[in-house]
């Protein structure tokens, strides 16, 4: 696999590809005369690290801020690599709190994976990533909020919207008007949190009717390779709904229509998942 690549995406926007080797996501960059603000703190000071040297590298204005969309790992870890205040949602800053308390040894994560705290997907990847986390510093925020955050970076302002979604319930969006470049982190995936990948039809839903409304000219998702322009987007949104749909609709019997359509499939999977998930409650 190659390493992740810096790619300027609008006139005030720059992305880093993901790297699915150790499970990094794509990291984000927003400036303005002011200040840059970096959306994601990364999986590790190494990974955040080498996104700064970039953006160093290249002129950019100074980072004044790190936006978190959710808490998870391999987004938020990274932190450190920066000496700017963290921004999230409330919920992120809660739960950032409860991992920095934790042992990070690798039998101390592996009790977490024994007991339901951690996921196997998530300590493998960990361990590829930071191998030794005996120095592992995790950043709480500084800055947070629970519904919306702006961030004025003189000339050009980035928004942070909770949008919640099965993958976390913290998840959230960045947007920048003008440029309408949208980081969607992880906020449509499946959750990894539960007995099996999974998604509900009242999260779907609820989702897409919240990320629907955003002028969107450029669609950035946590870990996938390519950006998304308007119609790849609204494409990716009306996927979801349809599978929603036909799964409200059929129960079981929504998996045989959709045999043929491989990404149809497997979003139907995770719902058929999710609805049974919900009936065992």
């Amino acid at each position: 696999m190659p390493d992740c690549v810096f790619e300027e995406i609008s006139a005030h926007v720059d992305r880093y590809t993901p790297d699915d080797r150790s499970d990094r996501p794509a990291l984000g960059a927003i400036r303005g005369a002011r200040g840059t603000l970096v959306v994601e703190g990364g999986a590790s000071v190494a990974h955040l690290g080498a996104f700064a040297a970039e953006l160093a590298a290249r002129g950019r204005p100074p980072v004044v801020g790190i936006a978190l969309t959710h808490w998870h790992w391999d987004h938020s870890f990274g932190s450190a690599a920066i000496d700017a205040p963290v921004i999230a949602h409330a919920d992120t800053a809660a739960e950032l709190a409860v991992q920095a308390a934790y042992d990070w040894s690798d039998e101390a994560l592996d009790q977490r994976v024994r007991d339901g705290r951690e996921i196997a997907f998530c300590a493998e990847f960990l361990r590829v990533e930071l191998p030794d986390r005996s120095d592992l510093e995790i950043v709480l925020p500084s800055e947070t909020f629970t519904g919306r955050h702006t961030v004025d970076l003189g000339g050009v302002r980035a928004d942070i919207v909770h949008v919640g979604g099965d993958h976390a319930a913290d998840s959230c969006v960045v947007h920048v008007p003008g440029d309408d470049v949208l980081f969607l982190g992880d906020c449509l995936y499946q959750r990894l949190y539960a007995p099996e990948p999974m998604l509900t039809v009242a999260g779907v839903r609820a989702l897409v009717d919240r990320v629907e409304p955003f002028p969107v000219a450029v669609a950035v998702e946590g870990h996938n390779d390519e950006i998304a322009d308007a119609a790849g987007f609204a494409a990716r949104l009306a996927g979801l709904r349809r599978a929603a749909d036909l799964v409200d609709a059929e129960g079981a019997g929504a998996a045989a229509p959709v045999a043929d359509d491989e990404d149809l499939a497997e979003l139907v999977g995770f719902l058929l998942a999710g609805e049974a998930g919900e009936r065992v409650k």
